[in-house]
């Protein structure tokens, strides 16, 4: 072998025994940065999808801000417009087939996982349409009525009203807080619209402090990206609903795999439920992909 000949032959240092794993908040923007592009595409497609939502969030937060008046241009108009903006990120107010199909291809990224992002959203858009629906009127409903009791009560006085204005306060935050996990669950287990619910209270409830905190710098997040109107609504239609959508999927994912059981579960196809590992039905027939698969069509789209 020559001296300036590479030796093409000599095995490498392969990878080490006993590595531990990345932790997932570097893992997170490793994904975000492999997949800025496509995060960028799916957040156009959000967007575009979403604007019925927007405009009903808007609606909504309207109802809420019925006491707030901002005499300085368009400044009322922006306020409700941030707060409409936020009901769409977190996600309490959305298309709900469109987030279905959304938070499927993010939550494949999540998980370092291939998704066709046209393909992927198509399908799960199908596929949880009817839940999706359902999940959206419930949530619109939920909100209006949240936003007219909020008022309710803020113009009464007495402790008796406080007492309710609070709690009407904490019923709000869990409520959002559950729409961390709504959609997460809806795209990767088969469980009833009511479970889904049962279960993302649940979730809020155990994991209240860190929920809280995650909630927090949801808002954070919103509210740096709209400081400015003009820059917020570039921001906004460009990168930001994709983003926080990355990052609640990151979140919230470790968590349902931990805690949502598959005895709880309707099977997915019963009818195939004999050639699958125990407990498989559980999980939307794509949750556990072969390697060999996924790694294939990872290099089509790469």
């Amino acid at each position: 072998m020559g001296l300036f000949s590479a030796n093409y032959n000599k095995p490498g240092p392969g990878v080490e025994k006993d590595v531990p794993p990345k932790p997932r908040f570097f893992i997170f923007f490793d994904v975000l940065k492999r997949k800025f592009w496509h995060i960028i595409k799916i957040n156009l497609m959000f967007v575009l999808f979403n604007l019925p939502a927007l405009f009903v969030a808007f609606i909504v937060a309207s109802n809420f801000l019925q006491k707030l008046k901002i005499d300085e241009g368009l400044g009322d108009f922006y306020v409700r417009f941030f707060l409409a903006a936020i009901m769409t990120l977190i996600p309490v107010i959305t298309i709900g087939p469109v987030q279905a199909g959304i938070t499927y291809i993010l939550r494949n990224y999540s998980r370092e996982e291939h998704s066709f992002i046209w393909w992927d959203f198509k399908e799960n858009f199908i596929k949880n349409f009817k839940q999706g629906m359902i999940i959206t009127v419930i949530d619109i409903v939920v909100m209006y009525i949240l936003g007219i009791a909020i008022n309710f009560y803020t113009s009464q006085s007495g402790l008796i009203y406080v007492a309710a204005t609070s709690f009407i306060f904490l019923s709000l935050i869990v409520f959002m807080i559950m729409h961390l996990y709504i959609y997460p669950m809806l795209v990767t287990v088969h469980l009833s619209i009511k479970d889904i619910y049962r279960n993302a209270f649940i979730f809020s409830i155990l994991k209240l402090l860190p929920n809280v905190l995650f909630l927090a710098l949801n808002m954070i997040i919103a509210y740096a990206a709209f400081y400015n109107i003009v820059a917020g609504l570039l921001i906004y239609v460009l990168i930001l609903p994709g983003f926080m959508g990355l990052m609640n999927n990151f979140y919230v994912n470790p968590i349902i795999k931990k805690y949502v059981l598959t005895e709880n579960a309707t099977p997915a196809e019963p009818e195939e439920e004999d050639d699958e590992e125990e407990g498989e039905s559980f999980y939307k027939k794509d949750y556990r992909k072969n390697e060999a698969d996924g790694e294939a069509e990872a290099s089509d789209e790469e």
